[in-house]
């Protein structure tokens, strides 16, 4: 649309504004006949400027929010949408009943060791692509630094939660991930927990919560999902 106005000022730049009236009709003849040439082509050119400009505030925002390797929501991203979304049932009063996710990939540090960062990375893209799948909008899945994920599900039950979280553990048991044709296996302990409040602190409390539970994994071996119980330290 810039472009375009652009392009229709130009023209009347050069038809209304110039007056050539002074001039010999041959020369008139020969200034008009470059206008017609050079306008359409400037036109263009504008056009094609302003579309590749278009595609680049399109990527930049794309980067600002989404994390280029995993195709998942950044951490403030995730923040900014959660708030809004808690936001929005605050101010319609409607009563919130939200799940967390919190995830972290085991033994990715290993896995880099071994197969290099490419083959962690593989592991990270892999991951990330089951999340997604399980993980539907609006229910939200985000990368919250290196090999930790969160998945916020709107109004879900802390029983519901833990289902998709044994199943995103299935789907990772039946995948098979081979990276320079070597076979990769790998895995996830998974937290989980649930909250009612609806502003950005009761969203914190929940993630630390979930990583609590995580914890509680981690120290039983691993693989496995663990629900946050209220009397937890």
């Amino acid at each position: 649309m810039l472009s375009t106005l652009l392009a229709i000022t130009f023209n009347f730049i050069l038809v209304e504004l110039l007056d050539y009236s002074y001039l010999p009709e041959q020369d008139i003849v020969i200034i008009c006949i470059i206008t017609m040439t050079v306008t359409p082509l400037l036109s263009w050119y504008l056009i094609g400027l302003f579309f590749k400009i278009d595609v680049m505030e399109v990527e930049m925002a794309k980067l600002a929010t989404i994390d280029s390797l995993t195709n998942t929501y950044h951490r403030g991203y995730f923040y900014q949408k959660s708030d809004a979304y808690l936001s929005t049932l605050s101010a319609l009063k409607q009563e919130n009943q939200s799940a967390l996710l919190v995830l972290d990939l085991d033994s990715l540090k290993q896995i880099n060791d071994q197969f290099g960062h490419a083959g962690g990375d593989a592991v990270l893209i892999e991951f990330s692509r089951i999340l997604l799948d399980v993980v539907k909008k609006p229910n939200m899945v985000a990368r919250l630094g290196g090999d930790e994920f969160v998945v916020l599900f709107t109004q879900t039950s802390l029983e519901d939660a833990q289902a998709f979280a044994f199943d995103i553990l299935a789907r990772m048991r039946s995948t098979t991930l081979e990276f320079n044709g070597q076979p990769l296996s790998f895995s996830a302990s998974i937290g989980v927990s649930s909250f009612t409040g609806d502003d950005e602190q009761a969203l914190d409390a929940a993630i630390k919560s979930a990583d609590s539970a995580l914890y509680d994994v981690k120290r039983a071996g691993r693989n496995d999902v663990a629900v946050y119980k209220k009397n937890q330290a």
